[in-house]
C-alpha cells in the first residue's frame, strides 16, 4: 500500500514540476513596428482564409512591456460543453500600446456551416487577467471576416476570509437569532 503512495506522490510532483515552467519565454515578440498580433504566420497560413481586425482597450492606460495579448477565434456552438479554439495567437506586448492588430488563419473544414464562430480576446500581466471581451463578436458564418475588438477591464474581486472563531459561538457561525443580536449590538469582526 506504502508503494501505491509513493507512486502517486512522484506522478503528482512530476505533473506538478511540468506545471511550474516559466512559460512567459514562449510567447513571441511582435516584430514590425507597428502593434501586429499576426504571430509566427507560416507560408500556408497565409493562402488559409483569416479573421483580421484591431484590438482596443476601453480605458486609457499604459500595459508594462511583459503584457501578453491573446486572441481567440472559437467555436461556441455546443451549449452544454466549452468552446472549441479553432485558432489562437499570444503575443507580448513589448511596450507597444493599443490599439493591436491581429490576424487570424483558420482551416475552413473546421468550421461547420450553422456553427457559431465567435472572436475574443484578453490581456494577461504576470499571469493574471487584466481585460477581456465583454461582447458576443460572431464571425465567419455570418460573412464578418474583419471585426474590431473593444477589452474593458476586469472587476478586481477580494476573496472572502473565512472569520475566525467568535466569542457567541466558538464554531465561527453564529444562529438566526444571535446574528439578529450582534448586528443590533456588536460589530462583526471579520
Amino acid at each position: 500500500m506504502k508503494l501505491v503512495h509513493m507512486l502517486s506522490g512522484l506522478a503528482v510532483a512530476v505533473a506538478l514540476a511540468g506545471c511550474a515552467q516559466d512559460k512567459s519565454e514562449q510567447v513571441p515578440a511582435p516584430t514590425t513596428q507597428g502593434a501586429t498580433i499576426a504571430g509566427s504566420t507560416a507560408q500556408n497560413d497565409l493562402r488559409l482564409p483569416n479573421v483580421s481586425g484591431s484590438v482596443w482597450l476601453k480605458q486609457n492606460v499604459v500595459l508594462p512591456p511583459h503584457a501578453v495579448l491573446t486572441v481567440t477565434l472559437s467555436d461556441a456552438s455546443l451549449a452544454d460543453a466549452p468552446s472549441k479554439v479553432l485558432t489562437q495567437r499570444a503575443v507580448r506586448t513589448e511596450g507597444k500600446q493599443a490599439p493591436f492588430t491581429f490576424i487570424l488563419p483558420f482551416n475552413p473544414s473546421d468550421v461547420k456551416p450553422n456553427a457559431r464562430i465567435l472572436l475574443s480576446a484578453a490581456v494577461t500581466v504576470d499571469d493574471k487577467l487584466m481585460f477581456i471581451t465583454d461582447t458576443i463578436q460572431p464571425v465567419v458564418n455570418n460573412g464578418v471576416t474583419k471585426a474590431d475588438i473593444t477589452l474593458v477591464p476586469v472587476q478586481q474581486t477580494a476573496v472572502p476570509v473565512k472569520p475566525g472563531p467568535n466569542p457567541v459561538n466558538q464554531g465561527g457561525m453564529m444562529s438566526g437569532s444571535q446574528q439578529q443580536g450582534a448586528a443590533s449590538s456588536t460589530p462583526a469582526l471579520y
